[in-house]
């Protein structure tokens, strides 16, 4: 099943990213399996980035009109040679979601539980809320 994911933060009107499509496992049926599913797609992806490394990088102007969409435009570098662990980013989800560091939606519908039964419509948008305020820039 296929899905589209968008994070935002307070403050802020636009999205953090553009929805992103993710496609699901089937059997998903608590918020807890969800974040599961999510945080280790993003695990691998983060992995298999390091690994698609290129010897002169380059953004194609399409590359850099997404990016500026979403807002952002940089190369995507990777200065850690540390691999994300699947796990690790599972339970990170979950714990931050149980401090209330993030709010989710699931279209228009907030979800409050995370083991209540949740039935996820093909297309669904879930919507991310990062609820921290983080101090300091980038460099």
């Amino acid at each position: 099943m296929e899905i589209y994911v968008r994070v935002k933060a307070l403050g802020k009107r636009r999205d953090i990213l553009a929805p992103i499509p993710y496609t699901l496992p089937d059997g998903i049926a608590s918020l807890r399996q969800l974040l599961a599913a999510i945080a280790e797609q993003e695990a691998a992806a983060y992995n298999r980035k390091e690994a698609e490394a290129q010897l002169i990088p380059f953004l194609t102007p399409q590359q850099i009109q997404d990016q500026a969409a979403a807002g952002k435009v940089s190369f995507g570098s990777i200065w850690s040679d540390k691999k994300a662990d699947p796990q690790k980013a599972i339970e990170n989800a979950i714990q931050c979601y149980e401090d209330g560091l993030v709010r989710i939606l699931m279209d228009t519908q907030e979800l409050t539980q995370l083991d209540a039964p949740l039935e996820i419509p093909a297309g669904a948008v879930c919507t991310f809320i990062r609820l921290t305020f983080l101090a300091g820039s980038i460099w």
